[in-house]
């Protein structure tokens, strides 16, 4: 741990510098710190990640998801500076009897994870910044962990400062469950065909008289269409309605007469002979 220890001081440094370059942060490990005991003007902060061990008396090797890594934090304002404690806490091997606790592993994948965090929380709760609902990055498992928690041979469970100590829960991190999205129905609209204004929907009928004039109705889309034989019968009736009012008066009927050309010539061809008539008896007389 000790030359792994460089490797998380130098990416804290990256990490911290990209969000307060103007500000001076360190890191350091400490094995006496307990948690929540702080110094007045110190915070807290505690993560439960995955990493490997490896027993120095039988060689074994094992993986949790149940290790316990804690900082503790304090910021001076006045003199921007700002110092990190940190405490890993270690397991030991189960096979072997008096096994020594040993420290564990960690990828530098999960280092960068489990630092990143920690940058976070340094924005929260000492430059009261950050979001308000902010997710830790989990830590990458390079392999499927079985069985519960061994709080026999974990350091914090003994100290009594695990999460898992006494409850014997698996090292599995629980499945968030996604609910399934119910969509609710929306609501289908049926477009209503208006009819243009440039399309004129009425006809008139000319006829001679005082006919009447029938105008044609524009389809309604909400009903079907008529079948043939009910706009045969919408036609016949048409006709029906087509009336032309006869003139009863004599003179509108001499009138009407008088517009065809057959009996026109007739009835000049009658007044002439009744003319010459006339004029032959004058004659005669005289």
């Amino acid at each position: 741990m000790r030359h792994n220890m460089k490797v998380w001081q130098q990416v804290f440094q990256e990490l911290i510098q990209e969000v307060k370059p103007w500000h001076t942060w360190t890191l350091k490990l400490d094995e006496s710190l307990i948690p929540n005991t702080l110094q007045p003007g110190w915070t807290q902060y505690q993560q439960w990640v995955f990493a490997r061990f490896q027993c120095s008396l039988c060689s074994r090797s094992w993986a949790s998801a149940q290790v316990q890594v804690l900082f503790h934090m304090h910021w001076s304002k006045t003199e921007s500076k700002g110092r990190v404690k940190m405490r890993i806490f270690a397991q030991r091997c189960q096979k072997c009897s008096n096994p020594p606790f040993e420290i564990p592993e960690f990828t530098e994948e999960n280092i960068s994870r489990i630092l990143n965090n920690l940058v976070f929380r340094i924005l929260k709760k000492c430059y009261k910044e950050g979001f308000k609902s902010m997710k830790e990055i989990r830590t990458v498992k390079d392999n499927y962990v079985e069985g519960p928690h061994d709080i026999n041979n974990c350091e914090a469970c003994l100290q009594g400062f695990c999460a898992q100590s006494g409850l014997g829960l698996t090292t599995q991190p629980p499945v968030s469950l996604t609910l399934p999205v119910i969509s609710l129905p929306t609501t289908v609209k049926t477009p209503i065909h208006k009819p243009s204004p440039t399309k004129s929907n009425t006809t008139a009928g000319a006829v001679t008289g005082d006919a009447r004039v029938k105008k044609e109705v524009s389809p309604n889309p909400w009903f079907p269409k008529p079948t043939q034989a009910a706009s045969l019968r919408a036609n016949t009736n048409y006709h029906k309605e087509t009336r032309i009012q006869v003139p009863h008066s004599s003179e509108n009927f001499y009138s009407y007469t008088a517009q065809n050309p057959t009996r026109r010539n007739t009835g000049i061809c009658c007044c002439l002979i009744i003319l010459i008539l006339i004029i032959v008896v004058v004659v005669e007389i005289l």
